[in-house]
């Protein structure tokens, strides 16, 4: 399978998609197997190098990889493993403390099997968008140990853009693999905030946030780009998907 390291991809890639009307008008985003078939059932796998969690006030979490293991349960909708490796944070004595979740290993942040994504079209604002997204749903608060003292809260969920090339990824063509990015403007900005989720005529916001050392909640981004592969259907076939906008 073939992987890849995160490179920052460039920003005005998804800024040069134009723009469209967001409300007023459904827009669903759907996968299906190539060629029309159901893609219900169907699994990938993913990885990324480097991913960060950074706060608007500068504060992060640095981890060295990620791998997801995810399965379609509908055309819109799937379960997601992700597991965070190599994470750590700065321990404030100029070095960096280990980071985990409950029950996992020592630098590895878990999110369960039952966390959710959402195929939509995410948009810049009201009026400029229709970039084929995946909003992750981390669904109950995902809470993080540094140090085995420093208590990490995050919660909300984050939209990321599917791209092939650093370009939006193209409807209606089989593909094997597709890069989802997500970035920042800012730290702790996410990028893609406002989305049009199948079956819905308005625009829904979607912000991650975090609390550090029982500290307020506030914005934090997600940056990583991750290459989604491996689909296999529920046979064990191994298989090309589509995006298509019925």
């Amino acid at each position: 399978m073939k992987r890849i390291s995160i490179v920052g991809l460039c920003l005005m890639a998804v800024f040069a998609l134009g723009a469209f009307a967001a409300s007023g008008a459904s827009a669903d985003l759907k996968a299906q197997l190539a060629g029309g078939g159901s893609i219900v059932g169907t699994t990938f796998l993913s990885s990324a190098t480097l991913p960060l969690l950074w706060t608007h006030g500068g504060k992060e979490i640095h981890c060295k990889h990620a791998t997801n293991h995810g399965k379609f349960l509908s055309a819109t909708l799937g379960n997601v493993l992700i597991r965070f490796l190599g994470c750590t944070a700065p321990n404030g004595l100029g070095g960096r403390a280990a980071c985990n979740t409950a029950n996992a290993g020592s630098e590895e942040i878990h999110l369960s099997l039952e966390t959710l994504f959402h195929l939509g079209l995410a948009h810049l604002n009201i009026n400029t968008g229709k970039i084929p997204a995946l909003v992750v749903l981390t669904g109950k608060n995902i809470v993080i140990t540094c140090g085995g003292i420093i208590k990490i809260e995050v919660r909300g969920n984050v939209i990321g853009a599917l791209q092939r090339g650093g370009t939006a990824v193209p409807l209606n063509t089989a593909f094997e693999d597709v890069n989802l990015n997500f970035q920042q403007t800012a730290n702790g900005l996410q990028h893609l905030r406002l989305i049009l989720m199948p079956g819905t005529t308005e625009l829904t916001t979607y912000d991650l946030e975090s609390s550090f050392g029982g500290g307020a909640f506030e914005l934090a981004s997600e940056v990583a780009n991750v290459l989604l592969d491996g689909f296999t259907t529920s046979a064990g076939a191994a298989t090309s998907i589509e995006l298509v906008e019925p």
